[in-house]
């Protein structure tokens, strides 16, 4: 047992005897007896020197004392345990009050971006709905621009349509009255020698002659009624006028379909000398107005066709009347489009019409004349047809356009070229057009 044990033991029995005695207890010795005995035991124990006490007295002074000192410790401890106890619920209570703080924060956090973020969507949806607005008054004005112009258009369509209406019926009445000055010089001239026609140049009244030997590509036009004598007219008056312009204006019946007169005019002119090269340029108006000149350059001494001629841009069409003289690259220019909107646009730039001297009338060519063609072009390609094959012609000619002697030529170019292909099986060289050719 160890010393300390074993002298509280004895302290312990020494005080429970004495408290007997003291009480009044029975008890088997007498406290004397008692006190002796524990004092012997304190003794043995080693822990308590008892010779240093005098008496019980200082025995119950040391005892006390220590009970003092045990119940000092004991609350003590009890009030340190009540601080730890207060400053854990206060680092808790710290700890909660924290936390809420935290919450709090974050809650408000929360809520402010949720506040900014739904600010934003309704500036953002004011923002579309203000786009849309604008939109909405951007179309609505564009569609209102688009509804003026529209109109505009359709006003302006239909003043050019009133206008080339008028321009018909005046040309039906020039015409009237030219066949009727035509019947009339032609009864006075019913004694001479042949028919007469006024010279576009000078006025006078010329006889009418016929085409140079040369003018061969021209020769299948001669037999077309009007068309036929401008072409003789046209022909003979350069001729005899060597220094005046010398460029052609064909009148179609369409902005197309007339180029191959064109052509022809431009090889019976090298043919006859009136130009010094064979070069032929085919430029459409509309590609003309975006066109250099210089590109023309390769061209001197040959000729210009304008297809669709009335859509040229005046200005471009002086540029080009320029560049044709005959101190710049010295060639003829030919126009060929359709005869109403050729007779607006000189009305309207009446400065270029003397440069343009010469018409032919070609709109007037129908079915008889389209067939009096072919006749002519057959006859010029060096082959013959029969009948059976100028009325395949003539009944291929519903699913064109009227007028349109380009497609009509091209036609009967194929007509030939099956000939050539089905005589060269053959072994013959006859071209004779054949019904089956067509």
């Amino acid at each position: 047992m160890k010393p300390f044990k074993n002298a509280y033991d004895a302290i312990k029995r020494l005080l429970e005897n004495i408290k007997r005695s003291l009480s009044g207890e029975p008890k088997d010795k007498p406290a004397g007896k008692v006190v002796d005995e524990g004092l012997e035991e304190l003794g043995n124990s080693g822990m308590v020197d008892t010779a240093q006490f005098d008496d019980v007295d200082e025995i119950f002074e040391k005892v006390e004392a220590e009970k003092a000192d045990s119940a000092k410790k004991k609350q003590s401890d009890k009030a340190k345990a009540e601080r730890a106890k207060v400053d854990r619920a206060a680092a808790e209570a710290k700890e909660i009050k924290d936390k809420a703080a935290k919450d709090k924060a974050e809650k408000q956090a929360r809520e402010e971006a949720e506040a900014k973020a739904q600010k934003a969507r309704a500036e953002e949806a004011a923002a579309r709905k203000k786009a849309a607005k604008e939109r909405a008054e951007t179309e609505k004005r564009v569609a209102a621009e688009m509804a003026r112009e529209q109109a505009e258009a359709q006003k302006k369509y239909e003043e050019e349509g009133r206008r080339r209406a008028e321009r018909a019926a005046k040309r039906e009445a020039e015409e009237r009255k030219a066949e009727q000055r035509a019947a009339s010089r032609q009864m006075e001239t019913e004694s001479s020698s042949g028919k007469t026609v006024v010279d576009p140049v000078t006025g006078e009244t010329v006889p009418l002659g016929t085409l140079p030997v040369e003018a061969t590509f021209l020769k299948k036009y001669e037999k077309l009624s009007t068309t036929g004598d401008d072409v003789i007219v046209a022909i003979n008056s350069i001729l005899r006028h060597p220094d005046m312009p010398k460029n052609i204006v064909v009148l179609g019946r369409n902005g197309f379909g007339t180029v191959k007169v064109g052509e022809d005019f431009a090889r019976s002119f090298y043919a006859m000398g009136i130009v010094k090269s064979d070069k032929i340029a085919k430029v459409k108006a509309k590609s003309l107005n975006k066109m250099g000149l210089e590109k023309l350059t390769g061209l001197k001494g040959g000729c210009l066709i304008i297809e669709n001629a009335g859509l040229v841009n005046p200005a471009k069409l002086v540029e080009v009347i320029k560049n044709s003289s005959p101190d710049e690259n010295d060639y003829v220019v030919i126009l060929t489009g359709e005869i109403d909107s050729l007779a607006a646009f000189f009305e309207d730039n009446k400065e270029i019409v003397d440069y343009f001297i010469y018409l032919i009338d070609i709109h007037k060519i129908r079915e008889r004349g389209m067939v009096t063609l072919a006749k002519g072009y057959v006859k010029e390609k060096g082959y013959t047809a029969d009948k059976p094959v100028y009325d395949k012609f003539k009944g291929a000619l519903s699913s064109m356009e009227v007028g349109n002697i380009d497609r009509f030529i091209e036609m009967i170019d194929a007509a030939i070229a099956k000939c050539d292909s089905r005589e060269k099986l053959e072994g013959t060289e006859k071209k004779e057009i054949h019904t089956g050719d067509c």
